[in-house]
C-alpha cells in the first residue's frame, strides 16, 4: 500500500511539473509572439507581396493555440490583406504582387472585395501574377485579376459552376432518440430543415436558385473582364468538368496564360524584378505588408469601425457575443471624440434575444446624434439583418446574402435518448399545471406547442415592425420579402433591404460626409484578444473536450449531441449554414 501510494505522488508530482514547465513555455512563447507583433516591417528593394491565402476572417488574429501545438492553420484578416495591397501600391521598394493560390477559404463577398483591390492595384502599373498547381474554382475567379495566370503543366482549373448542398441530421437524430420540436414563422425560413427533413423543401430550393443565379452571374462578369471571353463561353466551359482537361487545353481555350513549373515561376519572377538568377526571391506576406509605418493621423475626431462577425450568442468563444458587442457600443455612444460608426456585419444571426439588445444599443447611439453606417460582408442575415436594420444607411456587396427575416424555435425532447437508448426514467411533482415546462425528457403537450408558436409569432411581428421602422417601408411591404427569405446583394438593394452597394470604405467616407467630418481618423472595435486571453480560452476548451471523449470514449458522441443541443438558444433569428462551392 505504501508503495501505491509514493508511486501514485510521484505521476501527481510528475504532472504538477510538467503543467508548470507547460505554463512557463507556453508565456516564453507568447512573449516573443508579442513582441514580433509588435515591430513594423521595412521592405527592401524589388520586394514582392505574396498572396498565399488560407482561411479570410474580417479581421487579423494570430492563431496562439496553433502555433503552440505546432498545427497552425493559416488565417489571413481581410483588413490587412486590403492593407497591404493599398499599401504595395503606393511603396516604392515593392514591385508587384504574387498571388500563390493553394488552400484558399473564402466567402463570396469576401473574394469579390480582393478581387476589386487587385484590379485597382493594377492602375499603378505594378505586375501582378498569380500561379498554382491547381485552381480551385474561388482561387481562379480570384487569380483571374492578374496580369498573366500561370499553371503547372500537370495542374488542372476546378471551373464548373456555384453549387449547394444541405447537410441533413434528422436520420441521425431518429438513431440517437433525439427529437427537435420546431416551431416557426416564415416559409422560406429554412434553417430548421436540417433537424425535422431529409431534403430541401421546396420554397428553400427556390431561394437558393434564386440568389445563387446573379451571384454567379455576377463573379462570370468579372471573369469575363479579366480573361476576354464571353459570359455564355464561360458558362459553357463550366459545362465541360475543366478540372478533368490537360492543361494544354486550357491556354487554348484561353483560361490560363502559361505553363511552367515552380523553379520556371521563380526564374520568370527574378527576371521580372531584376535580381539575378543566384539571389533569392524577396517575399512578403500581407500582414508583413500591413505593419508597414504609416503617416501618423494626428485627427482628433474619429469613426469607429465595430466588427459584428459570426453568429450572435451561439458559441462561448467565438462569433458575437451580445453582452460585450452592447457594452463595447454603449462605451462608443459615450465617447465624445468618436462622432459616427460603421458596424461591419458578417453574421447568419443567431439569439433573439442578443440581436434585440444589440438592436437597442445601436439605438442609444442613433439617439446621441451619431450617424450609424452598416457595412454587409458575406452575410448579414436573419440576427445579422436585424441588427443592421435600424442604420442610418446600409451597404451591400452584390454577392452578400441578407434578409432571412423570419424566426424559429427549436426545444430538443431527449426522451428517445435518455429513456429509450440509456434507460434512465423520470418522475416527480408539481404544484402547477406548467411546472416542468421544458423537460428535456419529453415532447411538448399540444396546448404548450400552441402557446409556443404564438410567442415565435410575436417574435417575428417585432423583427418585421423593426425592420419597416429602420428601412421606412411598411409593415405589409416588408412582410411581402419576409417570410425568412435569404436575398443577394443586387436583389436586396432592388428591394429596399439595402441602400447601395459598396464596400467597407464607402461606408466610412458616408459616415464621414453625414457627420460633417473633413479631417478624422478610424478606429477599429472590439479590441483583438490578447495572446494570453487567447490562450487561456483555448486551452479550457480543449482540454475539457479531450478528457471526456478519452473518458467515454464511443459513448462520448451520445453527450457530444446532448451538448450542442443544450446550448442553442431556443429562439433564433438565424439563416440556415448556406455553402456554396
Amino acid at each position: 500500500m505504501k508503495k501505491f501510494f509514493t508511486t501514485t505522488f510521484a505521476c501527481v508530482l510528475g504532472v504538477l511539473i510538467a503543467g508548470i514547465l507547460l505554463m512557463f513555455l507556453s508565456i516564453a512563447a507568447l512573449t516573443g509572439m508579442v513582441a514580433t507583433t509588435e515591430t513594423t516591417y521595412t521592405p527592401q528593394p524589388h520586394t514582392i507581396l505574396k498572396l498565399d491565402l488560407g482561411s479570410v476572417t474580417e479581421r487579423s488574429q494570430e492563431d496562439i493555440m496553433g502555433l503552440l501545438l505546432g498545427n497552425q492553420q493559416k488565417s489571413d484578416g481581410l483588413d490587412n490583406i486590403l492593407k497591404a495591397i493599398e499599401t504595395a501600391k503606393e511603396n516604392k521598394n515593392i514591385d508587384g504582387i504574387y498571388i500563390d493560390a493553394g488552400g484558399l477559404n473564402v466567402g463570396i463577398a469576401t473574394l469579390d472585395r480582393i478581387h476589386r483591390a487587385l484590379v485597382d492595384f493594377k492602375e499603378s502599373g505594378k505586375f501582378v501574377y498569380a500561379y498554382a498547381d491547381t485552381y480551385s474554382q474561388r482561387e481562379y475567379l480570384l487569380s483571374a485579376a492578374a496580369d498573366s495566370v500561370m499553371l503547372n503543366p500537370v495542374g488542372a482549373i476546378d471551373f464548373r459552376g456555384l453549387a449547394s448542398q444541405v447537410m441533413f441530421l434528422k436520420g441521425l437524430y431518429d438513431k440517437l432518440g433525439i427529437e427537435m420540436q420546431v416551431l416557426k414563422v416564415g416559409t422560406y425560413k429554412s434553417a430548421v430543415e436540417p433537424y425535422i427533413n431529409t431534403q430541401m423543401s421546396d420554397a428553400n430550393r427556390e431561394q437558393t436558385m434564386a440568389y445563387m443565379t446573379p451571384i454567379w452571374n455576377h463573379l462570370l462578369e468579372n471573369l469575363s473582364k479579366d480573361r476576354n471571353l464571353t459570359v455564355e463561353q464561360l458558362n459553357n466551359l463550366a459545362d465541360t468538368l475543366l478540372i478533368t482537361v490537360d492543361a494544354k487545353t486550357l491556354v487554348a481555350k484561353g483560361l490560363v496564360d502559361t505553363l511552367m513549373y515552380r523553379p520556371q515561376m521563380d526564374s520568370f519572377l527574378k527576371n521580372k524584378v531584376g535580381i539575378d538568377a543566384d539571389d533569392d526571391l524577396i517575399f512578403a506576406s500581407a500582414n508583413e505588408v500591413a505593419t508597414i509605418k504609416q503617416k501618423k493621423n494626428k485627427a482628433k475626431d474619429e469613426i469607429a469601425i465595430v466588427y459584428a462577425e459570426g453568429g450572435i450568442d451561439l458559441d462561448p468563444t467565438t462569433g458575437i457575443h451580445s453582452d460585450e458587442l452592447v457594452e463595447e457600443l454603449t462605451k462608443i455612444q459615450k465617447d465624445e471624440n468618436i462622432k459616427a460608426v460603421v458596424l461591419r456585419v458578417n453574421s447568419p444571426g443567431g439569439s433573439a434575444y442578443g440581436s434585440e439588445q444589440i438592436w437597442a444599443a445601436i439605438e442609444e447611439i442613433k439617439a446621441a446624434g451619431k450617424p450609424v453606417v452598416v457595412s454587409m460582408g458575406d452575410l448579414a442575415a436573419s440576427g445579422g439583418y436585424y441588427i443592421s436594420c435600424n442604420a442610418d444607411r446600409i451597404f451591400a456587396n452584390p454577392t452578400t446574402l441578407t434578409g432571412s427575416i423570419g424566426i424559429y424555435g427549436m426545444i430538443p425532447n431527449f426522451g428517445g435518448l435518455v429513456t429509450g437508448k440509456l434507460g434512465v426514467t423520470f418522475d416527480g411533482v408539481q404544484t402547477n399545471r406548467y411546472g416542468n415546462f421544458g423537460a428535456f425528457n419529453r415532447a411538448m403537450t399540444p396546448d404548450e406547442r400552441n402557446q409556443m408558436q404564438r410567442y415565435i409569432e410575436r417574435g417575428y411581428e417585432l423583427f418585421t415592425s423593426r425592420c419597416a421602422e429602420g428601412r421606412g417601408m411598411s409593415l405589409e411591404a416588408i412582410k411581402k420579402i419576409a417570410e425568412g427569405r435569404v436575398w443577394d446583394g443586387q436583389t436586396a438593394l432592388k428591394i429596399g433591404l439595402v441602400d447601395e452597394l459598396g464596400d467597407l470604405d464607402a461606408a466610412i467616407a458616408w459616415a464621414a460626409q453625414k457627420a460633417n467630418l473633413d479631417k478624422y481618423k478610424t478606429n477599429a472595435y472590439p479590441a483583438q484578444k490578447t495572446a494570453m486571453e487567447q490562450l487561456l480560452s483555448e486551452l479550457n476548451t480543449n482540454v475539457r473536450t479531450r478528457i471526456a471523449a478519452s473518458y467515454l470514449g464511443e459513448n462520448y458522441k451520445y453527450i457530444q449531441a446532448l451538448e450542442q443541443c443544450k446550448n442553442i438558444d431556443p429562439i433564433q433569428y438565424r439563416m440556415e449554414d448556406i455553402e456554396l462551392y
